[in-house]
C-alpha cells in the first residue's frame, strides 16, 4: 500500500512537471512601458500638430497627448497607469531597513500606537499620531530634553521618500542649524507615524521646535516625495494643529530640490525662533 502511495504521489509530480513545460511555451514577452521613449509616445490620431504635442509631453508629467480608443484610454496609457499604481503600492509598504536608519544617524525608538500594522495605520490615523509605551520609554532614556529643534524621521506613506532623500534633507538643515548656533537634540526615527507624532514628541522632550520628516502618501506620478512639517512648540495641550505648522512639500527627483528645501526649512525656523510662533501666526506676525 506504501509503496502504491509513493507512485501516486510520483505520477502526481511528473504530471505537474509536465502542464508547467506545457504552459511555458505560451509566455509572452512585455515591453517595459515605463522607459521615457514610452511616456513621451504620441497617442493622439493624426494630430494637428505633432511637434507640439511631443514638446507638451516633455513638459509636464501629467498624461497628455495619450489619445484614448473610444471612451477608453488606450492599451498604452492603461499598462503605464497600472505599472505607476504598483509603484505607489511598492513605496507604501516599503519598510525602511535598519542600515539605512543607521546611516541616516537617527535613533529607531519603535513604533507608534499602530505596533507597526499596516492595517491599523491605514485605518486609524489617530494611533499614528501618538508613540507606543515602548518608544516613549526609549526616547526618555536616550534623548536629549528640552532641545531647541527636535527631529522626528518616519516612513510614512512612503518608505522610498525616506530611503532617497532624507539623508540630503537631514544633514544640510542640521549643517545651517549648527552653523546658525542652534541646537539639534536626538534625531529619532518612528515607524508609522502621521505628522501629528510631532504633537507627542514635542510635548515628551519639550521641544521649542520639532520637524517631522515624513514620506508622502504616494501618487501616479511621483510615488516616493518626501515632506518636511514643522511647527513651534507643538502639543496636545494647547493643541497643536494643521493651522499651527507650516509644511514644504514634493521633495523628490521629479519635485523640489532636497537641498533647497532644506535652506528654506532653517530659515522657517529661524523665524520660529525670533517670532515664537509657527503656522498662520507666523505669517501674521512677520506682516506687523
Amino acid at each position: 500500500m506504501a509503496a502504491y502511495e509513493l507512485y501516486k504521489g510520483t505520477q502526481k509530480q511528473a504530471d505537474i512537471e509536465a502542464r508547467r513545460a506545457e504552459a511555458a511555451k505560451f509566455g509572452v514577452e512585455v515591453e517595459d512601458v515605463t522607459t521615457p521613449e514610452k511616456r513621451h509616445t504620441v497617442g493622439v490620431d493624426h494630430p494637428v500638430d505633432l511637434e507640439g504635442c511631443k514638446a507638451l509631453m516633455h513638459a509636464t508629467d501629467q498624461r497628455v497627448c495619450v489619445g484614448r480608443n473610444g471612451p477608453r484610454p488606450k492599451l498604452l496609457t492603461y499598462f503605464q497607469m497600472r505599472a505607476d499604481h504598483g509603484a505607489t503600492q511598492d513605496s507604501l509598504k516599503y519598510s525602511v531597513p535598519d542600515d539605512c536608519i543607521k546611516a541616516l544617524g537617527l535613533l529607531h525608538i519603535g513604533e507608534t500606537a499602530t505596533n507597526g500594522l499596516m492595517e491599523t495605520y491605514l485605518r486609524l490615523p489617530p494611533l499614528g499620531r501618538k508613540l507606543s509605551d515602548e518608544a516613549k520609554a526609549v526616547a526618555l532614556a536616550k534623548c536629549v530634553k528640552n532641545p531647541t529643534v527636535q527631529f522626528v524621521v518616519s516612513n510614512g506613506l512612503s518608505g522610498y521618500a525616506i530611503e532617497r532623500y532624507a539623508g540630503d534633507v537631514l544633514k544640510s538643515m542640521t549643517d545651517g542649524l549648527k552653523a546658525a548656533g542652534i541646537a539639534v537634540g536626538t534625531s529619532v526615527y518612528v515607524n508609522r507615524a502621521r505628522v501629528g507624532i510631532m504633537n507627542d514628541v514635542g510635548a515628551l522632550l519639550n521641544a521649542d521646535v520639532v520637524v517631522v520628516l515624513i514620506g508622502e502618501r504616494p501618487g501616479l506620478i511621483i510615488s516616493d516625495a518626501l515632506s518636511i512639517y514643522m511647527g513651534y512648540k507643538p502639543r496636545w495641550e494647547p493643541l497643536t494643529t494643521d493651522g499651527n505648522r507650516d509644511n514644504i512639500c514634493m521633495i523628490s527627483k521629479r519635485g523640489k530640490n532636497p537641498i533647497e528645501a532644506a535652506a528654506e526649512a532653517v530659515s522657517l525656523i529661524k523665524d520660529y525662533l525670533q517670532y515664537k510662533t509657527s503656522g498662520v501666526e507666523l505669517a501674521t506676525a512677520k506682516r506687523g
